[in-house]
């Protein structure tokens, strides 16, 4: 009868780790990523599907891990609580790490950085001075609204300057080049597209943004869920094989238009 019941119980057991393991294979990872358009990073195309440097680099990473991945867009303003609240599970979404940062997510291992800068028009004699507030007195600036980029330009110039905030970068830049503002700060990577069309034709780098800055922060990160080591372990090793198998290399040689842009991860 004990042999019986022990049996049972292992039988049981064995059924029930079947089933675990066999829920944690058909777990689809939900990445969180920016809902507008951020070319060459990520971009949607006219059937709905996103195509981009980021995105082709979130599915190496997911492939790597050996783990399933869906994209989920999300408003950016609200991305980390989305990943707070469960909604997501990680976040591949051009996130700088920082301290402010740090205290609401943990983040793996930067798969990214990219120098920082301000563009504005050719024609504009204006030098930026980043320790004097009064060098753009009276000038408008635009950035993409709870970025490091609208922190920044908050913490250097709202004393003398207007700091404008748009839910996406391609709305900032509309307004840029219809002269509603002066500047925009992002990525040079992010921005070389713009300028690299007709209708930024007429602008140019002004200024690049020093390092050092903590709100500038450590590079770009994937961000988990601080209670999510088991995410975070496989992203983390995952980015290091994409790094270094030659996976990094290939995807970024499919957008020519980010030759030097991009600072690659070394290990």
């Amino acid at each position: 009868m004990k042999k019986t019941i022990v049996g049972s119980l292992l039988a049981g057991a064995l059924l029930a780790l079947t089933a675990f393991s066999a829920q944690a294979q058909d777990k689809v990872y939900k990445v969180g990523m920016d809902q507008t358009d951020y070319p060459p990073f990520a971009t949607k195309d006219t059937s709905g599907k996103w195509t981009g440097w980021e995105v082709d680099m979130a599915m190496a990473v997911c492939e790597a891990a050996k783990i399933k991945c869906e994209l989920f867009p999300t408003a950016w303003d609200g991305i980390i609580p989305a990943l707070q609240e469960g909604k997501i599970d990680f976040i591949f979404a051009s996130m700088t790490i920082n301290d402010d940062r740090k205290q609401q997510v943990n983040f793996t291992h930067f798969y990214y950085d990219s120098v920082t800068i301000i563009v504005g028009q050719k024609s504009d004699t204006t030098k930026i001075d980043f320790d004097n507030p009064d060098s753009v007195k009276g000038k408008v600036f635009g950035a993409q609204n709870a970025t490091i980029h609208s922190k920044f330009l908050q913490s250097r110039f709202s004393k003398t300057a207007e700091i404008k905030t748009y839910d996406g970068l391609d709305t900032a830049l509309a307004d840029l080049a219809a002269g509603r503002v002066d500047y925009v700060q992002e990525g040079r990577s992010t921005i070389a597209p713009f300028l690299a069309t007709d209708a930024g034709k007429d602008f140019e780098e002004k200024a690049e943004v020093p390092k050092g800055d903590p709100i500038m922060g450590e590079g770009v990160g994937a961000a988990v869920r601080k209670d999510d080591k088991d995410t975070l372990d496989k992203l983390n090793a995952a980015i290091k094989q994409v790094a270094t198998d030659g996976t990094y290399d290939k995807i970024t040689a499919k957008y020519p238009e980010l030759n030097g842009m991009l600072v690659k991860p070394t290990y």
